[in-house]
């Protein structure tokens, strides 16, 4: 029988070992915080070599090639930043002729092993802050559906996309006053078969409509009504519907396929309403008016990050639990992306948002991307 002292003394372990444990390893592996340079700055730069990324890329050249020529273009037409982003080193200029180095040693190198020391020896690395400073920054995907509808409404086509009223301004009104006064009448550009895909193509901002005579018209980003984001996947979520690790596009889908008559009171919790105009590309462009590039182009927040600059993405896993210390470096994909677009959703320095492309496979994909790695940029020395 054991004594009251052996007793104490077994406690006394077992409350050290889970105090090890609930603090995520500390006694074993501290990760250090990145410190911004000047107060309100979203990169820090990584002075250490032993912290920098293995710039291994795994998508085709000529992907990335057609996405750095896309952000040459804007910095041609575009000689400011209109989007608010500041810090040291990051002008317009800068940002230029970091593409144009990068551009000439991306094609000249013949091995990985080469870009790798090439990216080293002549570029500053910057790494994304992510939240709180710990780095992480949560990448998800989008993409360009694909939907059947029709230019007139019909038994089967009833549900509409809106293009930007004549009394727009921001800010508009919200969901529930433009879907419960029909505030929109009148401004129908087609009609698709299902509400919860006209609302996709307002995430997504951007759709293909096939017409029932085959011929498609294209749909992009015209406006928002200026009112906060608040996205239906994560209050599912929240209310416990669909667990945070299997929230993916196509569980998003089934859920309300299932539960159809909870749909309207999720979609009126957004209060952001997209509006759209007629394009005349297939190919939809990004908010600095440049065709997006499947695996290559990024969606962020312009105001904390450099647009049109080059990135590079280390999508490793789900978020790790505090005591999984070692996934923090799990294996995943790398890749160079450039920064070409932006999102309702995508509102701070640890978010990201990967463009896949056009069609069902496409926003499959996208959908199910939702995972958590690191993003850093790259300037010119």
């Amino acid at each position: 029988m054991k004594t009251k002292k052996n007793i104490a003394k077994n406690l006394l372990v077992f409350i050290f070992l889970f105090s090890i444990l609930g603090s995520g390893c500390a006694a074993f592996k501290k990760r250090s915080l990145l410190t911004p340079r000047e107060p309100g700055d979203t990169l820090v730069e990584i002075t250490d070599p032993k912290l920098l990324p293995h710039f291994r890329d795994d998508y085709n050249k000529h992907s990335l090639l057609t996405s750095i020529d896309n952000s040459l273009d804007y910095f041609k037409k575009v000689k400011s930043n209109q989007y608010g982003f500041y810090m040291a080193g990051f002008s317009h200029q800068d940002l230029e002729e970091t593409l144009l180095s990068f551009r000439e040693g991306f094609v000249r190198c013949r091995s990985a092993e080469e870009l790798n020391e090439f990216i080293i020896k002549n570029f500053r690395v910057f790494q994304a802050i992510g939240n709180q400073y710990d780095g992480h920054v949560h990448f998800t995907g989008y993409g360009t559906p694909i939907y059947d509808g029709s230019l007139t409404p019909t038994a089967e086509f009833r549900y509409p996309l809106y293009k930007k009223p004549a009394d727009f301004k921001k800010p508009y009104y919200t969901r529930r006053e433009i879907e419960e006064r029909n505030l929109l009448r009148g401004n129908e550009i087609v009609y698709l078969k299902s509400k919860l895909d006209a609302y996709l193509i307002q995430v997504q901002g951007s759709g293909q409509i096939r017409l029932p005579s085959g011929e498609k018209i294209f749909v992009g980003y015209a406006a928002d009504s200026g009112h906060p984001y608040t996205s239906i996947g994560r209050l599912l979520v929240i209310d416990r519907k669909i667990p945070e690790e299997n929230l993916t596009l196509s569980n998003l889908i089934r859920y309300f396929d299932q539960h159809s008559g909870e749909l309207d009171s999720y979609l009126m919790r957004n209060d952001r309403y997209i509006f759209f105009k007629v394009v005349n590309y297939a190919v939809p462009h990004g908010s600095i008016g440049v065709p997006v590039t499947p695996m290559r182009s990024i969606a962020t927040d312009k105001s904390v990050f450099p647009a049109g600059g080059i990135a590079f993405a280390v999508i490793e896993t789900r978020k790790p639990k505090p005591w999984q210390f070692w996934k923090r470096r799990g294996t995943g994909k790398s890749f160079f992306v450039l920064d070409q677009d932006t999102g309702s959703a995508i509102q701070t320095p640890a978010r990201g948002d990967v463009y896949f492309g056009i069609g069902d496979q496409a926003m499959f994909d996208a959908g199910n991307l939702n995972c958590y790695g690191r993003l850093y940029y790259l300037l010119k020395r």
